[in-house]
């Protein structure tokens, strides 16, 4: 996986289920999703769970995007990227693809991140604003940043 020249954004093919299960397994580990949500994923939000694949169909990342309470809001539930293609555009494209896909009712897309993740500075780059710090999040010490990107013109 050297060259990323070619790369394509679509939603999931059911059989590819497992497979963004295992990707996301193996960046991590027992703290990712399980393999059951990503099948609930798909029947409740096909749209939202789009893949990133290169020109042999491997799959390169994927990004969940789910809606919210609010009408005018979705949630960027996970942007993950395989290791061997981090840092080629994958990720930003995965973001910006679903950002511009969205409905024009929606206005506000959040996310959270830890913050120590680099990927931080990409959402930045994207427009979105640190709202705040989360403490133990996902329990204890395990913290999260809110960033929010506001769509309204």
């Amino acid at each position: 996986m050297n060259s990323l020249t070619c790369f394509s954004v679509r939603p999931i093919q059911k059989g590819e289920l497992n497979s963004v299960y295992f990707l996301e397994k193996s960046l991590f580990g027992d703290h990712g999703y399980p393999d059951f949500f990503f099948r609930q994923s798909f029947d409740c939000w096909p749209r939202g769970l789009q893949v990133a694949v290169d020109k042999h169909n491997n799959l390169l990342g994927y990004i969940l995007v789910a809606p919210s309470e609010q009408a005018q809001c979705v949630w960027i539930l996970s942007v993950v990227v395989d290791t061997l293609a981090q840092g080629r555009g994958v990720g930003r494209r995965l973001i910006v693809d679903a950002i511009t896909s969205l409905p024009k009712h929606v206005t506000e897309v959040k996310l959270t991140v830890a913050p120590t993740n680099p990927a931080r500075h990409l959402y930045r780059s994207l427009g979105f604003i640190e709202h705040c710090v989360e403490e133990d999040y996902f329990g204890p010490g395990e913290c999260r940043v809110l960033m929010l990107l506001n769509l309204e013109p």
